[in-house]
């Protein structure tokens, strides 16, 4: 035996081991998302995922792991898909790319969205306060797009932040089978923007960024 073949036996178990984990993550994740929690036994997660129940245990050492694992880590992903959607582009585009890239991530994920949006409210601590830290990363990269395309006071900022969220949230729950990610995550962007108009202060207008030509702002700076 080569020294070669012996330093890749580790990495090939590795590899092999992180497969196993993401299949049973992958097979939570749906049946989590069409039964509640309490009425999913882990049997049926194991048969799902094609795995022996003791091997699904030696990876999740409990139901409630397992659970948690899949909400929590699918948005260590998102974010960072979200971050590097982003990077190449500035104001409007920058923070359609965001809502393309959200919504990209759930048309590949149904299961996980019906999940996330079924129990993201019921996590107890410490998983309650991780998923929190997570949708506020999400949330900060979300408000720095929106101060690209328009100047707004910091409640204001807030506001519209969330309601852009919320949008994406409508959206990504409702987005018919076959829709573009980037032709909807356009038309929502384009509704926010002109929403935002509504609510500027003295008849002013700032713009900002490429593509915000048109974009006004609420509660903006005199």
């Amino acid at each position: 035996m080569t020294d070669q073949s012996v330093s890749n036996q580790p990495m090939s178990r590795r590899s092999v081991q992180n497969g196993k984990r993401e299949q049973i993550l992958r097979a939570a994740t749906d049946v989590f998302s069409r039964r509640e929690f309490h009425a999913v036994p882990v049997e049926d997660v194991a048969i799902a995922a094609g795995v022996g129940k003791g091997t699904l245990y030696l990876y999740f050492p409990t139901k409630e792991q397992l659970f948690y694992a899949t909400i929590l880590e699918a948005l260590d992903v998102l974010i960072a898909e979200l971050r590097a959607a982003v990077r190449a582009h500035d104001g409007e585009n920058a923070l359609t790319a965001f809502v393309a890239c959200m919504l990209d991530f759930f048309r590949r994920r149904r299961p996980l969205a019906m999940l996330m949006h079924r129990y993201e409210h019921r996590l107890r601590e410490p998983e309650g306060g991780e998923w929190r830290a997570r949708r506020v990363q999400m949330v900060e990269v979300a408000r720095a797009l929106v101060a690209s395309c328009v100047a707004l006071e910091p409640e204001a900022a807030t506001l519209a932040t969330e309601m852009l969220l919320a949008s994406v949230r409508t959206a990504v729950l409702n987005q018919p089978d076959g829709e573009d990610p980037e032709h909807t995550a356009a038309t929502v962007v384009r509704m926010f923007l002109h929403g935002a108009a509504a609510g500027r202060r003295n008849g002013k207008s700032t713009r900002r960024g490429k593509g915000a030509a048109h974009a006004r702002a609420v509660g903006a700076r005199p």
